[in-house]
């Protein structure tokens, strides 16, 4: 049994998906779904994942929508979710932080900022829960 926490990354794009896996597989289960309907599916299946990191432009369903989705979810209401965005548009993220996401950072980003704003939302998820 592995001590490791699962993630969930939700993102259209290869390239930003292989980066986040390069970088996150040696400390966490990473799972990539390529929108936010894939993402509530897998959870709808019984998957469980200790955090979410969600594009914000997807097709299908996008971080925006997910988030609303999911913070509206008995089930999935408390999964910590970072939003990623192309735009550095205050309102979105405004918008994103009020609609329950736990951190929203721009891409192009710093992997190992990534990594270090995981483990500070687990580390907190972890004292509340």
């Amino acid at each position: 049994m592995s001590d490791k926490k699962d993630l969930l990354i939700l993102d259209d794009e290869p390239s930003i998906t292989k980066i986040l896996e390069h970088f996150l597989k040696k400390d966490f289960n990473v799972v990539i779904k390529n929108d936010g309907s894939e993402g509530m599916l897998w959870l709808e299946q019984g998957n469980h994942t200790d955090l979410i990191i969600a594009d914000l432009h997807m097709p299908n369903l996008s971080g925006k929508e997910f988030l609303k989705v999911a913070k509206a979810s008995n089930l999935y209401s408390e999964i910590p979710i970072i939003i990623l965005s192309g735009s550095d548009e205050s309102s979105e993220r405004i918008q994103c932080l009020n609609l329950g996401a736990d951190d929203f950072m721009v891409k192009p980003f710093n992997p190992m900022e990534v990594h270090a704003k995981i483990n500070a939302i687990l580390r907190r998820s972890k004292r509340f829960s």
